[in-house]
Parts: C-alpha cells; structure tokens; sequence
C-alpha cells in the first residue's frame, strides 16, 4: 500500500521496548545460578548489572527445565512481547498494523515455525500482502542486520512503511554445567522486546548507510551449540577484544565514506554487551564517559538482551538527549560470525 509520503532516506520514526513483568536483581539471579566459588560469583557481581527482567515466574523458577519446556516458554515469552513492543512502536508512530506493508522480526534463543515474524503478523492482524523477512541466529546483532533489510526495503519502495521488532528470552537458553563461559552468560544475558518503525519521511533520524564488517576467522567465538537439544552459549573470553576492534574498524568505514571524523559523530548507540566490551570499545575509539553513557545505563538496568539490547540503547540515548537536525549518529552491534552490523545516522 503506498501512502503519501515524500520519499528520501528511511527513517526511524519511533522506538519502543518492553520487558516480561518480573525483575530479579542479580544478587539473586546469582543465587538460582547455584554458584559458589568465588570466580563465578564475582562474575555477577562485577558486571555492573543492578538486576534484569527475565520471563519467569519468581514463585516458580526451575533449573532442570527439558528442552521442550525451555522452548515453550521461549514461544510464549517472544510473541507476548514482540507483541506489546511492536503495538507501542506503531501508536508512538501513529500508524495501525493494517498501515505495515514489511515486517522484520529477528530471534536466536529459541525456535518458532511457523517464524516469529508470521506470528506477529497474526497477532498484530496486519493486512495478508503484507512483506516479510526473519533474521534468524544472527545473535546480538541481528536487529541491525534487521534494520538493513527494511531499510532496504524502503529505498526500493520509498512510500511504504516498516516495522523491526528483535525479541530475545535468553532465560530459556541456559545451560547449568562448569563452563566458565556459561557463568558469564548467566550472569548477563536477560529478556526483552524492541521495535522501530521506519518510513520515508517524518520526524527521526535517517538511516545514511549501512555497513557489514564479517571476520570469518572468529567464527567460533560466540554462539550456540545443542548439546542433548539445549541451548549452550559458546563465549569467548577474546570476544571483547575482537568485538571492539571491529567497532573501530566500523566506525572508520562508515565516516569515511561520507568524509566525515570521529569528532562530526554526536551520538553514539553501541550495543550494552557488557562492561568489559563497553569498556574496550570507549578506550579504542577514544569516547567520552558521557558518549557510552546509554549503553552502560541498559547494561546496568536491563542486562544484555542479545538483538532487542541495540533498540533499548536508542531509546535511552533519546530519552537522555535532544538531537537536533544534522547531528550525526552511530548505531552498532556484535553478533556471531564475528560480525559487527553499523549504521550512520543523521538526524
């Protein structure tokens, strides 16, 4: 359905979150970890994670879960709040489902088929010629490699509109074994739900370019193994290290393409994945406290959450600052692969 708008460079019209309805500080998290020692234990309390919001039920909270229940508690967690991230996005938009001509949803902790985008097209009661597309397995970056794609699908039919929603259940991909990688998963990763709604013109910035670095030699450096049909993270402790030296990479590649330096960037959106990374990449790049001061305000509050953690991260950089028109902007996160997904934006 095309509709009156100018075309132009996508845009990001409106930003949305929501969490499942139960938070556990992470002292507590770390006592159903079950951990002991004082190497795990500190993993948690040195993460500077205050608590983060899981899809579990306090009262109820079980460690021997099969992998049949971790995935459907996966499914019911994903569709609710993909569901009510993706409502929030359209009304802060002022648009109807009906209003959607793409959808792109994005998960890696779980497994839906019919895909979790032809469940929220359900749920949202979108039109039936409505485009779609499922980032699948791409981890913490896929809601960026989402992003890429309904911009994409923009500049081809600039009248349309977009909806990227990413929505991870991480508590339903846990594996209690004596992996230290595991204990620093546990002690990060959490649940929630983003969305954005793109279109052609409006109010928010525009979507300037997207690039992809890929470094096949680190393909085993983060992801999931199966072992017995459950998730496993596979987490290694150079990801820091490699993560933030892509982001640099990134960053170089997309300022100069436009000719622009570091010091043009006002706004940086770089993906919580957790203090050390934040760290590592504040210290590359040279930025400021204030800079990464987003990213370490989700980290602290919600945890890392994988793909939606990206979206949670431009909603406070918006809540805590005033672009004004031609600012520039940054937008990055890490995934499996080793992958770094950016994109510049310019409001």
């Amino acid at each position: 359905m095309l509709h009156p708008m100018a075309p132009g460079k996508p845009k990001i019209l409106s930003v949305a979150t929501a969490t499942p309805p139960h938070y556990f500080p992470q002292s507590r998290l770390a006592e159903l970890a079950g951990y002991s020692d004082a190497q795990r234990s500190g993993f948690f309390a040195n993460s500077d994670i205050e608590g983060r919001y899981l899809w579990l039920d306090p009262g109820h909270v079980r460690t021997d879960e099969s992998a049949e229940e971790l995935n459907d508690r996966f499914q019911d967690g994903a569709r609710e709040l993909a569901r009510g991230a993706a409502l929030s996005c359209l009304e802060r938009a002022g648009w109807s489902p009906g209003d959607l001509d793409f959808v792109a949803t994005t998960t890696c902790t779980g497994r839906l088929c019919p895909s979790l985008d032809a469940h929220l097209i359900h749920d949202l009661g979108c039109r039936s010629d409505v485009q779609r597309v499922h980032v699948g397995d791409s981890g913490c970056a896929s809601a960026m490699v989402a992003l890429q794609q309904a911009a994409n699908h923009l500049a081809a039919f600039p009248g349309h509109r977009a909806l990227v929603v990413a929505v991870e259940i991480c508590s339903a991909a846990y594996y209690l074994d004596d992996r230290l990688e595991s204990a620093v998963a546990h002690a990060i990763f959490a649940d929630g739900a983003g969305a954005l709604a793109l279109g052609s013109a409006g109010e928010g910035p525009s979507v300037i370019e997207h690039r992809t670095l890929f470094r096949s030699e680190h393909l085993d450096a983060m992801g999931f193994t199966y072992p017995g049909g459950r998730p496993r993270v596979t987490l290694s402790k150079d990801v820091r290290r490699i993560g933030a030296s892509m982001m640099k990479e990134m960053t170089a590649t997309l300022l100069a393409s436009h000719g622009l330096k570091q010091e043009d960037v006002a706004h940086w959106v770089l993906h919580s994945a957790g203090r050390r990374v934040i760290d590592q990449a504040r210290r590359l790049l040279g930025l400021s406290d204030e800079d990464v001061a987003a990213a370490r305000a989700v980290l602290r509050r919600y945890g890392n959450m994988s793909s939606a953690t990206v979206i949670f991260v431009l909603e406070e950089l918006l809540r805590r600052t005033q672009p004004v028109p031609g600012d520039w902007g940054v937008m990055m996160a890490l995934g499996p692969g080793f992958a770094a997904e950016g994109a510049l934006l310019r409001w």
